[in-house]
């Protein structure tokens, strides 16, 4: 019988800032690997050093796996201002701190669409292109991420984006049904041969992001293709419930669990 706590994971921010205090709460939930995102003083690579510290740490202390890194980079509109500044400062910030953590992975965006029906332009592979270069010389994978916001949303616009670029990616079925796919499965079709790994959380057209069982993406579904599929990756728990994070992580750990339990 497959123990599926060990196939789980969680953005560590879903369930506090502090990286101790995350791993503290999520430990006795089973869960062992973490995508980092926010910490103490922001988002990755502007956090303190002491959020650093409580990595390394709780790394140590626990044998904790460190999945990947997502600093947001490229989710806002193509700036050349702020396009200038992610290469000159952010980019080799995180190289340091990723370096310091032993990360290998990075999640970029793609960045920010002016309208749903507006067309993938060319200029974003000139600047994903070149920052996929640079993480590949220092040894750090890219994955690229759906996001309703950005061009690539729908499971179809990021395989377009990652197959033309050569990375893998990181897939929400969430974030695609806000991004308006019909069905998971449209969406999962276009990237299950890229998968590195999946996030879990729902999505209402009226209260936006809810518990996994309360949203109207059949993550039953989704997640019974990805068992018959072979899916070797983490199953990730992004909640996105701000009111109450800890109380929305242990709910959805739960039914998650359900579902990879179930025949």
């Amino acid at each position: 019988m497959t123990d599926w706590t060990s196939r789980l994971a969680i953005i560590s921010d879903e369930a506090a800032d502090s990286f101790a205090e995350a791993a503290a709460f999520c430990l006795p939930l089973g869960i062992r690997a973490y995508e980092l995102r926010k910490l103490e003083g922001g988002r990755f690579p502007e956090v303190s050093e002491r959020a650093i510290q409580e990595v390394v740490d709780a790394v140590a202390a626990h044998d904790l796996e460190l999945i990947g890194v997502s600093p947001g980079f490229f989710k806002g509109p193509l700036d050349a201002d702020v396009i200038a500044h992610t290469f000159a400062h952010d980019l080799p910030k995180a190289f340091r701190l990723m370096e310091r953590v032993g990360i290998r992975r990075m999640t970029l965006f793609t960045f920010r669409r002016g309208s749903r029906q507006e067309a993938i332009p060319a200029e974003i592979y000139d600047h994903l292109g070149r920052a996929i270069e640079l993480c590949r010389g220092e040894g750090i994978e890219v994955l690229l991420e759906n996001a309703s916001s950005i061009y690539g949303d729908t499971g179809a616009n990021l395989a377009t984006i990652a197959r033309t670029l050569g990375v893998r990616v990181v897939w929400d079925p969430a974030n695609g049904a806000a991004s308006g796919e019909r069905s998971w499965r449209a969406g999962y079709e276009a990237v299950k041969d890229l998968l590195a790994h999946v996030h879990f959380k729902n999505w209402t057209p009226d209260d936006g992001f809810v518990a996994i069982d309360d949203g109207i993406v059949d993550l039953a579904g989704q997640v019974a293709a990805l068992k018959a599929d072979g899916y070797s990756g983490y199953y990730c728990l992004e909640p996105h419930q701000w009111q109450d994070r800890k109380n929305a992580v242990r709910q959805n750990c739960e039914q998650l669990l359900t579902l990879l339990e179930s025949d």
